[in-house]
């Protein structure tokens, strides 16, 4: 047997396994490799001198014969395991013997699918034993499997301490899950009966069972100190071997070869002492938890809500202190239970207005395992953060929104992503009223007083801020349930939760989440993570939505549509609907260890949802959608105050901070940029290993830019991290000046990189990145494409050609984050041809052209010399982007009438032809580019080119639509859903103080978001003064929602005859204001005055919020970035001036 076992053992140290198991040792590869052999060698050995009577010693020490089933069970998901593990060399082969890496998971699935058995519980037991035996077996004699043996081998081990006895939060990330009915149940009765049959013959245990058993003990006596206390009743007073290092945290000692793998490994905890202080950045986790429960009693129709939070702690250290997060919470009872059952109390204060606590402990939290209980109780929040509770219809619930710091405010406990352990909740609600969270529903206990219970399946391995729930007299749509596919084996269970009379609008979102999410498992390869999948319609929510495992909530308007639904509805849902599925995988499954690796959240499903739906729907371009993000983002990455996408976070003001475009957008446009760079097929593969690999777990970004550049042939690891760390480590945009050299039959690219700075930046711009560049070139009547890494200040890159070409287009395909400039020859060149180009490259080269002229390069008049040649293009981002300048001429420069209505006769120039060409009214056969351009031009005719034509069009649209001029109601089809909030504007503006008020009686008595939001946009657009005080007034009463208070505020802060009274009364009023802006957001207030553009306006936003926003979180560098951009906008307007005069009236 021994040789036999050894065969199938070394055939199965495929690369991709030995990579797993160092990763999880933190050891080199080769050491790794070494280890494994020699153990594997010691193990044969062990199992040829293996005797029946020492069997029969073996299971006699073990006594009660339920223990061997509770042990395999608690370690591979129940006896199935080792019923099939033992069906014969044949099926063992087919598991171990991998040809190719590429072909691991492939195999495992199989077997998997065959067995019954998650393929996790089967990489697990293949590759999480190895570190054991290393240690376990790579010193020791050849004992055979006496219980004397087994004693004296695991005595002698380090062994941590873990939750208890009946689950390892460890191996609950591969073990099999307790919801799966078919587990154990593969093979009938006979499969129920045959561990104890083949226990009752003790020769058949030889082989692969005999491995099993032993690799069992090796994960038990690995991870599970209580588990083998129960066994064997040892005592053991070795320290734990440290989790896998995080940032910020010294690394462990590790073993340098084979023989010293058993060396005692310093715990984390012995060179990083509990803090005396309080921690205002990341908890130290020499404490940490291992498992929450969290019982909550929730009645919306109350002012707060009670909870029972029970953690299971381990600790590496004694203390008679503890810190952890709470906020606001009203502490009762504090209580910690040790290994041994013994009790003792603590005193529970929160010591930090972020939500740090501190326990002080009567007596001492011992090293190992305890479980601490907190009784609490805490208001509901009223600022759509933590657990809060809204009206709607007369109707209260509750809803949540914990990311990044506010699950704190619903329930006490270690508030960082870093610590990712199994949830189990239990929610004691109303009779009438419905429950959710994050896992499926187990048992409903009626109590009490009207009150039932509902207890929560536990759930895999989270942080804190992915928990959720909501409670109410929600409306509950079960879809059919999301089918089985060729990556995912089992149906996942739909459900839509609105509220109350809202759930028939859910229609269109349910049935399109199947397609969105099949398209996100074809990408990855893998099964979406989760048991379930509700989404929640809220009515009063701060963000667009938020990834809760099992439960993702979305600000309504994403969700709930009518017949009447616009395009832009749709992409909109697409895109956020996909982006926080993406989540699931990228944030979910795989969790930054801290947030200055949040990027990785957010710039990936940024990316990925756009990819994933350009799959699904192609002829939306979503593609485009994301370079035009990209794109979007180089405005606020054109600041000296613009943060770097992976920004150090040391505190809260750096996490309320690390929200922003740069992360979502630029980080999005990067992850585009690095895609083409290494191919998308290598990218990919990269993206699935990177997501196996850290399944369940933590991971940092060397971790994800390490895992997409192992299948580079062309560059080395190194030199993608070090290309991708110079997007990712420092702030700005590379700007390359180009030029092309052609002589003889040699042509050369020159290429000289610095910082992009806009007019009036005072920023240096000395910078160098390592830059992807796709140069695009004509040749013989078509373009060729070459690529290079451009790394120094001037560089040089010959083409592959002989023949100078008629053009260069610097970022070909369009997918480079960066810039480039021409001299005004070459733009000209350029834009003559660029029927030759892409839509992609076509908003690269706008893009660009624009830049140098707000970099002060070109003009104003260079602008409108080329834009008749732009505005035909067939794509409408393309067409449109000169209007990004001319609305700036519109709205910054011209200040008079007569200078509005000059710049307004240009613009009509410019696009009214076009306008008309597309048509006034939609068309069935319109395509996505056709609707997107009508409607922009509908918009910037109608306001900067003031077109009476354009104008009397939507403001008839408008009175139709709300029954102005008839019953006053409503009438939805009257009107093109796609441009009804441009037509309600201009009618509010055109018709004025009767419109308007006739607006807020249908606002008032309307709850539809998406509804609210058009009207609420056109009641912002009042210009009559006293209309437009009361209004302000209005901001700030019950009959708006938090989510809505920015729309009149800002609006009237954008237009020059509101903006002094509106800026005066936000000061006045700035307490109230503030109280109805969730915590994360406030400081993100200071933007608001970033349309600014004087010299005065700069002076008195700076006097007015300087004190205020000092320690709100992430206020200071808001405000920084709003003063640098109204510096900017001066200097802008300054510049171009002379230039816009040109076409004022003399």
């Amino acid at each position: 047997m021994g040789n036999n076992l050894q065969q199938l053992v070394d055939e199965s140290l495929s690369d991709s396994l030995l990579e797993k198991t160092a990763a999880l040792l933190g050891e080199p590869l080769d050491i790794t490799r070494k280890g494994l052999q020699g153990a594997c060698l010691k193990l044969s050995k062990s199992l040829d001198a293996v005797r029946d009577e020492e069997f029969s010693a073996f299971y006699e020490s073990l006594g009660d014969g339920s223990k061997l089933d509770k042990l395999e069970q608690h370690l591979a998901g129940g006896n199935q395991t080792v019923t099939y593990l033992s069906m014969g060399n044949e099926k063992a082969r087919e598991l171990l013997a991998y040809d190719t890496e590429n072909d691991v998971d492939t195999h495992v699935s199989l077997i998997a699918e065959d067995s019954g058995i998650k393929h996790e519980s089967i990489s697990f037991l293949l590759g999480i034993a190895h570190p054991f035996f290393l240690g376990l077996l790579g010193k020791k004699k050849s004992e055979g499997l006496s219980s004397q043996g087994i004693n004296a081998l695991i005595s002698t081990q380090p062994v941590p301490t873990v939750i208890d006895d009946n689950e390892d939060p460890y191996i609950a990330r591969y073990a099999a899950d307790s919801s799966d009915a078919d587990l154990g149940q593969q093979s009938g009765s006979d499969s129920a009966d045959a561990g104890s049959e083949k226990r009752k013959s003790k020769t058949s245990l030889v082989g692969l069972t005999t491995f099993l058993i032993i690799l069992a003990l090796a994960i038990a006596a690995y991870f599970n100190q209580a588990l083998i206390k129960d066994f064997f009743g040892i005592q053991s007073d070795t320290k734990p071997i440290p989790e896998r290092t995080t940032q910020n945290q010294p690394t462990p000692k590790t073993a340098n070869n084979v023989d010293s793998a058993t060396e005692s490994i310093t715990p984390i905890a012995d060179t990083n002492a509990y803090p005396a202080s309080t921690p205002v950045g990341r908890l130290p986790n020499s404490v940490r938890p291992l498992e929450y429960k969290l019982d909550l009693t929730i009645d919306p129709d109350q002012d707060g809500f009670r909870g029972v939070t029970t953690i299971d702690l381990e600790s590496d250290i004694e203390t008679d202190y503890l810190f952890l997060h709470g906020r606001d919470l009203q502490v009762s009872n504090v209580r910690l239970t040790d290994s041994a059952g013994n009790e003792i109390s603590g005193e529970y204060r929160q010591v930090d207005a972020s939500g740090v606590a501190r326990i002080d402990f009567s007596g001492t939290l011992a090293k190992g395992s305890s479980t601490l209980e907190i009784t609490y109780s805490a208001p509901f929040n009223l600022s759509l953060e933590g657990l809060y509770k809204v009206t709607d219809g007369g109707l209260n619930y509750a809803f949540t929104q914990f990311e990044a710091t506010s699950a704190r405010l619903s329930f006490p406990g270690f508030d960082e992503p870093a610590f990712k352990v199994p949830f189990t909740t239990s929610l004691t609600i109303k009779n009438e009223h419905k429950g959710f969270a994050n896992t499926p529903l187990t048992a409903v206990t009626e109590m009490e007083n009207g009150m039932q219970r509902l207890d929560f399946a536990k759930s895999k391995p989270l942080p804190t801020y992915l928990i959720a729930y909501a409670v109410g007299d929600l409306d509950v749509v079960k879809w059919d349930d999301i089918p089985a596919n060729s990556i995912r084996k089992k149906p996942i269970p739909l459900n839509g939760l609105a509220t109350k009379g809202k759930g028939k609008n859910l229609t269109y979102a349910l049935e399109h989440t199947n397609e969105i999410l099949t398209s996100l498992e074809e990408y990855f390869g893998i099964p979406y993570p989760y048991e379930k999948l509700d989404i929640v319609a809220a009515p009063d929510f701060a963000f667009g939505a938020m990834e809760n495992v099992g439960l993702i909530v979305y600000r309504e308007q994403l969700l709930l549509f009518d017949d009447t639904i616009s395009l832009d509805q749709k992409r909109r849902y697409a895109n956020v609907h996909g982006h926080e599925l993406a989540h699931q995988w990228f944030g979910n499954l795989v969790t930054p260890e801290w947030w200055d690796d949040i990027w990785l959240n957010e710039a990936f499903a940024t990316w990925m949802a756009h990819v994933s739906n350009d799959n699904v729907y192609p002829e939306q371009k979503f593609r485009q959608t994301l370079m035009g993000r990209a794109l979007g983002a180089m405005a606020n990455d054109s600041l000296i105050s613009a943060r770097q996408i992976r920004q150090p976070v040391n505190n809260n003001h750096d996490i309320d901070s690390a929200f922003d475009g740069i992360t979502y957008s630029k980080g999005g446009g990067v992850l585009r940029m690095f895609e083409s760079f290494l191919g998308p097929e290598n990218f990919q593969l990269g993206i699935n290993h990177y997501l196996n690999k850290f399944a369940f777990d933590n991971a940092t970004a060397t971790d994800f830019i390490e895992a997409i550049a192992e299948n580079s042939t062309q560059y080395t690891v190194e030199t993608i991290r070090d290309a991708f760390n110079s997007f990712l480590e420092q702030p700005g945009i590379p700007n390359l000046d180009i030029s092309t050299t052609c002589l003889d039959s040699n042509v050369e690219v020159n290429v000289k990189q610095s910082r992009y700075l806009p007019i009036g930046s005072s920023g240096s711009s000395a910078q160098i990145w390592k830059v992807p560049v796709c140069l695009g070139f004509e040749t013989a009547g078509k373009v060729e494409q070459q690529c290079s890494l451009v790394s120094k200040p001037i560089q040089s890159i010959k083409l592959d050609t002989q023949v100078c070409p008629k053009f260069v287009i610097p970022n070909a395909g369009g997918t480079g984050y960066y810039r480039f400039a021409l001299n005004s020859t070459d733009w000209q060149t350029l834009f003559s041809n660029q029927d030759m180009l892409g839509a992609e490259e076509m908003m690269a080269a706008n893009d660009s052209f624009n830049a140098s002229i707000n970099a002060g390069k070109l003009s104003f008049r260079d602008l409108v010399q080329v834009a008749p040649k732009i505005i035909r293009s067939d794509s409408s981002r393309v067409a449109t982007a000169p209007t990004e300048l001319l609305s700036f001429a519109y709205d910054k420069i011209a200040k008079t009438k007569a200078q509005k209505s000059a710049l307004a006769n240009l613009n009509r120039r410019l696009y009214e032809n076009r306008f008309k060409e597309l048509g006034f009214d939609y068309q069935p056969d319109d395509s996505v580019d056709t609707i997107q351009l009508r409607n922009s031009l509908f918009t910037f005719l109608a306001k900067q080119g003031e077109s009476a034509e354009v104008r009397s069009h939507l403001r008839k649209m408008a009175v139709e639509y709300t029954g102005y001029a008839s019953d006053k109601q409503l009438h939805p089809e009257l009107a093109d859903s796609n441009i009804i909030a441009t037509a309600l504007a201009v009618a509010a503006k055109d018709i004025g103080t009767p419109f308007i008020q006739h607006l807020m009686e249908l606002f008032e008595n309307e709850s539809d978001g998406t509804i609210r939001g058009r009207l609420l946009g056109a009641i912002a657009e009042a210009k009559d003064p006293k209309l437009a005080d009361e209004l302000r007034d209005w901001t700030l009463s019950e009959k708006i929602r938090d989510n809505e208070i920015y729309t009149i505020i800002f609006t009237q802060l954008s237009d020059d005859q509101q903006k002094d009274a509106a800026w005066n009364w936000f000061k006045q009023n700035f307490d109230g204001f503030i109280q109805r802006v969730s915590s994360f957001s406030q400081g993100r207030i200071p933007r608001i005055a970033s349309g600014f553009c004087t010299a005065e306006d700069k002076l008195d936003v700076e006097k007015f919020f300087s004190p205020l926003i000092e320690n709100v979180s992430g206020g200071p560098r808001s405000l920084a970035q709003t003063l640098e951009s109204i510096d900017l906008c001066i200097a802008k307007a300054n510049h171009h001036t002379p230039s816009v005069a040109n076409y004022f009236p003399e």
